[in-house]
């Protein structure tokens, strides 16, 4: 076996975990602290570790320590690799209770503010231990869920389009409404189109440098919003809006929360801007796995009380 796999032979199970801890922490002390042992203790492992593999894995920065390239490489595929070992080694059977499972979300500060903040109670009160990982979206967020780097990504399912092969499920159709400034001297319920295109706003660029799913549709009207802020986040673009003529146009259940946080009034978007479907991700080898088809089930009890 050793002659089949002589890398293997130059590890254990123990030091893989050892090396995981290392490189996440990036501070020898604290991934010591993760298991118990002493600075010196880890200290050794790290040597062993570098003598394996054949990489200083870490190297000193300033006060802490950089991953090198090698030690970058490693963790993204030990990040993949050690649940699935664990689970292959292990029992599928998945006790909320007690388990101390991990799951990784990428997503928009939407998603962390409307799914991932609903998910996160439901697991305080059944799964006390769990931890939950929020990872910014980027364009590489699809890529991250191919490579195991995310369990689940939340977004708008067909911008960008997510690879094939990846699982798609529609969680629900989200509606847009347009948040103003309490002050605002619009006193209208509803913009027309020709109101709202006059008008300056403010845009979350979520993808392709723009609010696709309104500005693809305006779009093929030949028409464009007036932008004069443009930001990657929806609640500091929404509390920016305070005080100005802006209007923000913002997912319905975003709006709702925001409503509850700062002065805004909320007036209807044009006819011609519709809903969109937002919708949960994953890969297929995650789907026969009891934490994670569990950590999923309730993604969809928070998006079903919405």
């Amino acid at each position: 076996m050793a002659q089949q796999f002589p890398n293997l032979s130059r590890i254990d199970l123990n030091q893989l975990l050892a090396l995981q801890a290392l490189l996440e922490e990036k501070h020898i002390t604290r991934a010591a602290a993760r298991f118990s042992l002493s600075q010196p203790a880890m200290s050794r492992v790290l040597g062993r570790l570098r003598s394996a593999i054949g990489d200083d894995l870490l190297v000193r920065s300033g006060v802490g320590y950089e991953r090198t390239p090698r030690g970058d490489r490693l963790l993204r595929e030990l990040e993949f690799l050690l649940p699935r070992l664990n689970a292959v080694i292990g029992s599928n059977d998945f006790d909320p209770s007690t388990s101390q499972q991990r799951f990784r979300v990428t997503g928009t500060d939407y998603a962390a503010a409307v799914i991932v903040r609903g998910t996160v109670q439901i697991c305080r009160k059944f799964a006390p231990s769990v931890r939950v990982e929020v990872i910014g979206w980027t364009e590489d967020s699809y890529r991250y869920v191919e490579m195991g780097r995310c369990d689940v990504a939340l977004g708008v399912g067909s911008v960008p389009t997510p690879p094939k092969g990846l699982k798609v499920e529609v969680l629900y159709h989200e509606h847009f409404v347009c948040l103003i400034s309490a002050d605002c001297k619009f006193k209208g319920k509803r913009f027309s189109l020709d109101e709202y295109l006059h008008r300056p706003h403010a845009v979350v660029a979520t993808a392709e440098g723009q609010q696709t799913m309104i500005d693809r549709p305006l779009a093929d009207l030949g028409k464009a919003r007036n932008i004069v802020l443009q930001s990657p986040y929806f609640m500091a673009t929404a509390l920016n809006i305070v005080g100005t003529d802006l209007i923000f146009t913002a997912p319905m259940r975003l709006a709702l929360e925001l409503s509850k946080l700062s002065h805004f009034r909320q007036v209807l978007p044009p006819q011609e801007i519709g809903d969109f479907p937002y919708t949960m991700i994953w890969h297929p080898r995650l789907s026969g796995d009891s934490g994670h088809a569990w950590f999923r089930d309730q993604i969809r009890t928070t998006a079903k009380q919405g």
